[in-house]
């Protein structure tokens, strides 16, 4: 049957429920992990109206329910500091109220000065992601939980808001500037905006204790070590990938289903071969553990050749989580697109490529990112500006007096 002639043979089965107007925003921000976070912060300290859409009940994304709680560098890995403001706010309240494995070179006035110990931490997920929901509603946010916001309203290229699926049914958030922190670009790709597919391989950590790692707590008290990553599949290089899988992009349920079963199988199989009493699994994923599934196409392509490169849009630094004495700066350039004058991305869908994918789409600098996002998002609400148009100086000095760094 022809697509047509589907479509009309459905016309019955349509959904036909009224959508549900809600209050407007100056700032809608789409997605609650730390990028969505930095961003929402960013935009409510400008004193903009401020709404984040969350589809799970748990912010913090990855670092969270993603399980992925090292907090990766934020320093040069040479004794330099690089990344400030809220992502160096996060990092410290990621372990306020849980366990760290922080140098104490990065605890004192020493700020870690000419130490090779890095600026970086595991914490524990669950606390964190508590943390985050009194970090934002101390800042005024509204958080949106359990809802999905499916589609862009688009007048021509100008986002007017987003509509959302929920218990409530089926609701249009009205927004001068959207913020897209999804992770996979969803709300920048339905907009028309040019993006591009990532390629992952199949990796999965879970979160689990055993006999071992019980002995390493008594012995030295440090919680990190009772709740060790369980692993299955793939490095970040590609070695353990499936030999009969291509990668994998992450871009529809399908491939995001595939993905989960075949990895949680992979670590159920190796854990079968175990002694049952001698470790337990303490917690799943609950979303996929992609790294890099869609990013859009801005008026700068970061590759991560741009060392030691001075942007005059800058929007701060960053160094390399891999490698050691490496420095970069994010040019405000990466996170719009100049022919959609109110979307802005944050996060690992920034237009970023190669390497530069790679050292954008950590938390520190996603986490930067979705600040500045959120700066400018509150300015162009604020003058009625395209996101093209915020003024530099004024978004620079704003993300200075914040504590970012511009190394």
């Amino acid at each position: 049957m022809q697509i047509a002639e589907t479509t009309e043979a459905l016309k019955p089965y349509l959904d036909t429920r009224e959508v549900l107007v809600q209050d407007a925003y100056d700032v809608i921000v789409v997605g609650g992990g730390v990028a969505g976070v930095g961003a929402a912060v960013g935009a409510a300290r400008e004193g903009a109206k401020v709404l984040l859409i969350e589809k799970s009940v748990v912010l913090g994304g990855l670092a969270t329910i993603g399980l992925i709680n090292w907090y990766e560098p934020l320093c040069d890995g040479a004794g330099t500091k690089l990344i400030g403001g809220v992502a160096e706010e996060l990092l410290k309240l990621s372990i306020r109220y849980g366990f760290d494995s922080l140098a104490d070179e990065w605890r004192d006035e020493r700020n870690g000065v000419g130490t090779r110990k890095r600026y970086a931490t595991l914490f524990s997920p669950m606390l964190f992601a508590m943390a985050l929901d009194e970090y934002l509603v101390d800042h005024g946010v509204r958080i949106r939980l359990d809802s999905l916001a499916t589609y862009p309203v688009m007048d021509s290229n100008r986002c007017k808001g987003v509509i959302v699926e929920s218990v409530s049914g089926r609701e249009f958030f009205p927004a001068k500037v959207v913020i897209d922190s999804t992770g996979d670009a969803s709300i920048l790709h339905r907009a028309g905006m040019p993006t591009v597919l990532g390629e992952n391989y199949l990796s999965y950590v879970a979160h689990g204790t055993s006999y071992e790692s019980a002995k390493k707590f008594v012995e030295n008290r440090n919680m990190s070590q009772f709740r060790p990553w369980f692993t299955a599949g793939s490095d970040m290089n590609g070695r353990g990938h499936p030999e009969d899988l291509p990668k994998l992009h992450g871009d529809n349920a399908d491939a995001v289903t595939a993905f989960v079963l075949r990895g949680r199988k992979m670590l159920f199989d190796k854990l079968k071969a175990d002694d049952r009493n001698s470790r337990d699994v303490t917690m799943l994923p609950t979303m996929p553990q992609f790294r890099m599934i869609r990013r859009m196409v801005g008026e700068y392509l970061f590759t991560g050749q741009e060392l030691n490169v001075k942007f005059p849009d800058a929007i701060g630094a960053a160094g390399d989580f891999r490698a050691r004495d490496k420095r970069f700066q994010i040019p405000y350039t990466c996170l719009y697109h100049r022919a959609f004058p109110n979307l802005l991305a944050a996060g690992r869908i920034i237009s970023a490529s190669e390497d530069g994918w790679e050292i954008t789409r950590v938390i520190p600098v996603a986490v930067m990112t979705g600040e500045a996002a959120g700066i400018a998002a509150a300015m162009s609400a604020r003058s009625g500006t395209s996101v093209a148009e915020v003024h530099l100086p004024d978004l620079q000095r704003k993300l200075a007096a914040s504590g970012v760094l511009f190394i």
